[in-house]
């Protein structure tokens, strides 16, 4: 990694710790950042819904409109206006933070560029949404933002004089605008959806929603804010008169005082570098020097199982037909295009096992620059090499931290693109050639580089997917340590398991044990 790529990295991992001081890794916010942020989106479609029947797309009538949801009675009409507008604001402020978590673990190059270059524009469709929403209270704020932005058009041969001199006089202005206005608004968060559809086409298992416990904490406390700090309207619109100090909604009306502040030929100038430059992060150099090389099948050793198409998870594995003699019917192909050379597919591949004889053993889909052979070869090399009484293997995975820092006499470290790389029968296999212990050291738990290899570890040794853990594998020696780059965690993971292992208390020890999950 380079430096800049490690403080980013870093910085993330502070901020995801000090969220799992609160939830649990599995449902902690700041790794459900877009799934909440979709959340937010249905809330606001659906409010808006409801409020759509309620609302009179008239001169006379939008103010009122806002006015009856916010002076009602029973207080659902409060409850309904809170929800849309803070919907909304919490919609954007997620999707900003997502946008800002993806820039710090680097998520923006490689197999993930289509996935960022489709997201851009869902920044400025949110916007439009957004403020176009304000306007149809049409009160004092919405008349402000309405002439702010017309003079905010008008640095551009565009439309903004054209706005201004048709709309927003009091001869000109007419129920055709707030048609117009209402017609944008409902039109955009359509095409939101339309975009979101298209920027996770290249992803499998897509977390479109967030844990339901995340879930019904974000509606309650959305519904809390809506009934305790009601959203209220200013005075009505006056076409003549525009207040020069009132509140705005900074999520979606930040602009009109970057305007004041600088210009509004300066405010495009910086909105369209800030895009350009979002577009063009994906052309950054990579964070380290090793060449992506895409996962390979080999035909022979391929039996169409399926379950490399199973775990891929980027899409990049597909079934074909056979390119053979097999019986098999089918066989896996990959897309190179897709590939994030993570080799998850690998650790699911059936052949993919060291007790196979020969040294010259193919899995069915290997890494070109880790073939299982090889893998193999520098497990029985490095543990070989061990002192001691308790010999402890370590798997790491490459994109969490460099753990060869916890190699010693007694310890060897195998570094691995992912922890779902390996195939669980050689956590056995280091154990038949002597070791007492074997570690799995990776990303922090629901947060791996590759989105679902430590879930995939946890189901293939709780025997909850292929290939399983043999239910006679002595389970009380492994342990797993999501501990992304905390080596004082990782560490006291491998004292942890030496100490275990040193005082077992016989071979059925593993029937009253599990495996350790930190």
């Amino acid at each position: 990694m380079t430096t800049v790529t490690r403080l980013l990295r870093t910085a993330d991992e502070l901020a995801t710790g000090t969220f799992d001081r609160a939830f649990k890794a599995a449902h902690n916010p700041w790794r459900h950042l877009g799934a909440l942020a979709f959340l937010c989106l249905v809330l606001v479609v659906l409010s808006g819904m409801v409020a759509y029947a309620l609302y009179d797309t008239s001169v006379s009538g939008a103010y009122q409109s806002g006015l009856r949801l916010q002076n009602d009675p029973s207080g659902l009409g409060r409850l309904l206006r809170g929800l849309h507008r803070y919907g909304a604001d919490a919609c954007m402020l997620l999707t900003l933070l997502h946008l800002a978590r993806e820039v710090l673990r680097g998520h923006f190059r490689g197999v993930r560029w289509f996935s960022w270059l489709t997201g851009i524009p869902l920044l400025w469709l949110l916007w439009i949404a957004g403020i176009t929403g304000l306007w149809l209270l049409w009160d004092e704020r919405a008349i402000f933002s309405v002439t702010a932005t017309a003079e905010w058009l008008q640095a551009l041969p565009l439309s903004g004089e054209l706005l201004a001199r048709n709309f927003l006089t009091a001869d000109t202005l007419n129920d055709r605008f707030f048609s117009l206005i209402m017609f944008v608004h409902i039109g955009m968060p359509l095409l939101v959806l339309a975009a979101m559809w298209v920027h996770v086409q290249r992803v499998s298992r897509v977390r479109i929603w967030p844990p339901r416990s995340l879930t019904r904490a974000s509606l309650a406390m959305l519904a809390l804010l809506a009934l305790v700090v009601p959203v209220l309207s200013l005075g009505p619109a006056n076409t003549g008169h525009v207040l020069q100090r009132l509140s705005i909604d900074w999520f979606f009306q930040f602009l009109h005082p970057l305007v004041d502040l600088l210009s509004a030929q300066i405010t495009w100038l910086l909105a369209a570098v800030l895009t350009l430059g979002l577009a063009l992060l994906p052309l950054l150099p990579a964070r380290d020097d090793r060449p992506r090389v895409a996962a390979r099948v080999d035909p022979a050793n391929c039996n169409g199982c399926t379950r490399c198409v199973a775990d891929c998870p980027f899409g990049a594995v597909t079934m074909v037909a056979r390119t053979d003699a097999s019986r098999h019917p089918a066989q896996a192909q990959v897309d190179s295009a897709l590939c994030a050379a993570c080799g998850i597919c690998v650790g699911a591949c059936p052949s993919a096992t060291p007790f196979r004889r020969g040294d010259a053993i193919v899995s069915g889909i290997e890494m070109p620059q880790t073939p299982i052979a090889a893998l193999r070869r520098e497990l029985q090399r490095k543990l070989g090499a061990l002192n001691g009484a308790k010999k402890i293997v370590v798997f790491g995975c490459r994109q969490a931290s460099d753990f060869d820092a916890l190699a010693d006499a007694a310890t060897a470290v195998l570094t691995l693109e992912c922890a779902a790389m390996l195939p669980p029968s050689f956590l056995e296999y280091a154990m038949h050639l002597g070791a007492s212990g074997v570690l799995i050291a990776g990303c922090r738990e629901s947060d791996c580089e590759f989105r679902l290899g430590d879930r995939w570890v946890n189901e293939r040794l709780l025997g909850q997917r292929e290939p399983r853990l043999r239910k006679s594998a002595p389970v009380h020696r492994i342990e797993l340590a999501w501990s992304g780059r905390d080596m004082l965690y990782a560490g006291a993971a491998v004292t942890r398991l030496r100490s275990r292992v040193l005082h077992s208390t016989g071979p059925d020890a593993h029937h009253r044990e599990g495996i350790h999950t930190k």
